[in-house]
């Protein structure tokens, strides 16, 4: 199981788990989608097939730039969401059950060392042959 950084000085507390964000990119495969077209049909897709607090989830997890790594924060999606805890851990089940957020086999290293659990963050669906959904 390989291990990588999370982004910045995050430290993490017992029992977090940690995101990485991929974002579809443009047929060029370089550019970063910030809100093309391309990038404005993944969000659209994701409002209709998720529940209204599991789209609040994914529109925190989005936010984050592509390759963003950083600490899954409970406390911090409560805030940033307004969505209770209950709700929370409904809307996670929601996007790992609808592939978005798929179980990494790779660790993320917080900065005192620790390592967390990495979860990685599709602005679409993954299929199971591991390829995005087109």
């Amino acid at each position: 199981m390989s291990v990588i950084k999370l982004s910045g000085e995050f430290k993490g507390v017992p029992n977090q788990k940690a995101f990485k964000v991929n974002k579809k990119r443009e047929p060029d495969n370089k550019t970063d989608v910030r809100i093309s077209d391309l990038f404005k049909k993944d969000i659209f897709e994701a409002c209709k097939n998720l529940k209204d607090t599991t789209f609040k989830v994914y529109m925190y997890l989005i936010s984050n730039q592509d390759g963003y790594i950083g600490g899954l924060s409970k406390v911090d999606i409560l805030a940033q969401t307004g969505i209770s805890e209950s709700s929370y851990k409904r809307a996670l089940k929601e996007l790992e059950e609808k592939g978005y957020l798929l179980y990494s086999h790779q660790q993320a290293q917080d900065s005192s060392g620790a390592l967390l659990p990495l979860y990685e963050f599709y602005s679409r669906p993954y299929l199971s042959s591991n390829c995005p959904l087109s």
